[in-house]
């Protein structure tokens, strides 16, 4: 009987022991995980620094490299000392953490894991800025920025829809916003910073000089190499949002997420071309690729929000039209408003994002609203309802924020570079002559100005005056002679 007591003790000792060492497993499995795709979400800083390169003039490149070297730079210390703490911290109201700043009092070294895959998000956000303000911002000023976005502005979003305590998706009010990879809560925050940034610079000239907007051909070599390390860093962004690979699920939720992402991408790409050919009819193969490249790049940002709960089918769907909207938002930008943005980052990031959020609750194969049957309407629009609300909330919290700082930063002198001080100083003194030459224009003022100029200019000399013979016309010789003195006399002015 103690020979049986003992064996059964000790094969509850060697499960125990086996269960303790499959959790390490385990653990290290997620840990691997986890930093092996930041590593590759961190690869999307080069991919954005070579994108922008190669679509702006060269004159700009320094300026551009050391502003996305300095953007990881001030971005790991803004998020290490509060980003983190502002996301993830434990909080009261549901609006941001007020705990582990500086990332003090975690509970073990392996919370490290979810600091540093959670930080390689917040880079992302933040570089999405650089591209709509791209060679025009100083230094010290995309220091500032790029310090408070990735510390505090992007960080809240985060706490509202991921950190299972914020109030859009907790508990606390019974929202759930549904977002796996962040269309709403990375490329809808950014692509909104973007925006009010581009807003507040304006353009770098009042006037257009062609109707259309047109993209200055610099590298397209280094265009294409910056598309495909964005889009090996796209594929480890929505793999790795499901957080873990050790829990049943998990791997087909990656597998899914990797493959819905590489249709939304190609068919974001095809659909591109198709409308610039047919419907815009753009024949600029630089131009072309640029905005072929871009529509790839929105239809992978639009399946974002939904990549681990749609179909095959419902990732093309998703990527082509998140292209055809990028493409009408580019178009509609600059023809339509005074925004500049020179490599569409608004267009890629912000309307696709919306997008992709916006189409989660119909597409989703178990719960959407054109799959859950009658049974499941209401709670599927219910959702659509938390979704839109997520996405008002989202974009009106960024643009308050963002346009914020960039209007003290503008203000103080900070934010634009020296040459764009120069250009924006000749804007306005062009913009300031354009209204002053349109100020009192009307009927009586224009009749009674054409009459005062005519009262006091002098009588232009007739021919009559010149040549003795009113009648007679100069002839060939003389006129041949007058070109000649006149050209003698200019030589001698200059």
């Amino acid at each position: 009987m103690a020979t049986l007591e003992t064996r059964m003790n000790a094969t509850e000792a060697a499960i125990a022991d086996m269960g303790a060492t499959l959790k390490v497993y385990a653990t290290g499995l997620d840990t691997l995980l986890d930093i092996l795709c930041g590593c590759l979400i961190l690869t999307m800083q080069a991919g954005f620094a070579l994108l922008e390169v190669g679509s702006v003039k060269v004159a700009n490149v320094h300026a551009i490299l050391l502003n996305n070297v300095m953007d990881v730079c001030v971005g790991t210390v803004g998020y290490f000392l509060f980003g983190y703490a502002v996301a993830f911290g434990p909080t009261t109201n549901g609006y941001m953490g007020t705990f582990h700043f500086a990332l003090s009092y975690l509970q073990s070294d392996y919370d490290l894991t979810w600091v540093f895959f959670q930080y390689s998000f917040a880079a992302t956000a933040c570089a999405i800025v650089s591209g709509a303000m791209v060679g025009r911002t100083s230094y010290h000023g995309y220091l500032i920025y790029s310090f408070l976005i990735t510390g505090f502005v992007y960080p809240t979003v985060v706490h509202w829809a991921w950190s299972g305590e914020g109030w859009l998706n907790s508990d606390m009010y019974g929202l759930s916003f549904q977002d796996f990879s962040g269309s709403g809560v990375v490329h809808m925050c950014g692509g909104t910073a973007a925006l009010m940034g581009a807003l507040v610079l304006g353009r770098r000239k009042v006037a257009k000089d062609v109707e259309e907007h047109a993209i200055s051909e610099s590298s397209p070599a280094l265009v294409t190499l910056g598309f495909f390390i964005l889009m090996v860093g796209f594929l480890a962004f929505n793999s790795s949002s499901q957080g873990a690979i050790s829990h049943p699920g998990d791997a087909g939720a990656m597998a899914r997420s990797a493959v819905n992402t590489s249709l939304a991408c190609a068919s974001g790409g095809l659909a591109t071309i198709l409308f610039e050919r047919l419907v815009h009819k753009r024949i600029n193969d630089y131009y072309v690729l640029c905005i072929v490249v871009n529509g790839c790049l929105g239809g992978t940002v639009a399946v974002c929000a939904s990549a681990n709960v749609i179909n095959t089918y419902g990732a093309l769907f998703i990527g082509s039209t998140g292209a055809i909207i990028h493409c009408l938002w580019s178009i509609s930008l600059h023809k339509y408003t005074s925004i500049e943005d020179p490599v569409d980052a608004t267009a890629v990031h912000l309307a696709p994002g919306i997008w992709g959020v916006f189409l989660v609750p119909f597409l989703d194969r178990k719960t959407g609203i054109f799959y859950c049957g009658s049974a499941g309407q209401y709670n599927a629009w219910r959702q659509l309802g938390v979704n839109v609300a997520g996405i008002v909330a989202i974009i009106a919290y960024t643009a308050l924020t963002t346009f914020t700082i960039f209007t003290i930063l503008d203000k103080a002198k900070l934010l634009r570079s020296h040459q764009e001080k120069l250009d924006h100083a000749e804007a306005l003194r062009l913009h300031e002559e354009e209204l002053h030459q349109q100020q009192g224009h009307g009927f009586f003022h224009d009749v009674s100005h054409g009459h005062e100029a005519d009262m006091k200019s002098e009588p232009t000399k007739s021919v009559s005056s010149v040549f003795p013979d009113a009648s007679a016309e100069p002839s060939e010789t003389e006129l041949v002679f007058r070109g000649q003195e006149s050209s003698v006399i200019r030589d001698t002015v200059v």
